[in-house]
This record gives C-alpha cells, sequence and structure tokens, in this order.
C-alpha cells in the first residue's frame, strides 16, 4: 500500500535532501530512496518551467 505524504512534508524532504543528500535524507526520515529522487526531479522541473516561462513573458 502506497503512503500518503502532504506537501508540506516533501517541501521539507526535499530540502533537507538538497543539504545532506538523498539517500542519507531518505535514511534519515524513513522513506524511500527513490521517493525522495522522484521529489527532487519533480521540483527540479518546476523550477526549470518556471524559469522559462518568465524568460518568455521578459
Amino acid at each position: 500500500m502506497a503512503r500518503k505524504y502532504d506537501h508540506e512534508y516533501k517541501v521539507q524532504a526535499v530540502k533537507l535532501a538538497k543539504e545532506i543528500g538523498g539517500a542519507k535524507a531518505a535514511k534519515e526520515l524513513g522513506i524511500p530512496e527513490g521517493t525522495i529522487h522522484t521529489w527532487l526531479k519533480t521540483t527540479g522541473r518546476r523550477n526549470h518551467d518556471a524559469s522559462q516561462a518568465r524568460e518568455r513573458a521578459g
């Protein structure tokens, strides 16, 4: 059964992963390393899309 995580938890987990690394963050939080990496990729894609939109608008 898949566990559900709220948005704020994901944001904090990604922040921690950027500070100490995905593997360490996953171990510390007790969640699968793949979950952290998926959130990191999703966050990076959103940031990239937002910056491209600002460039097009500017």
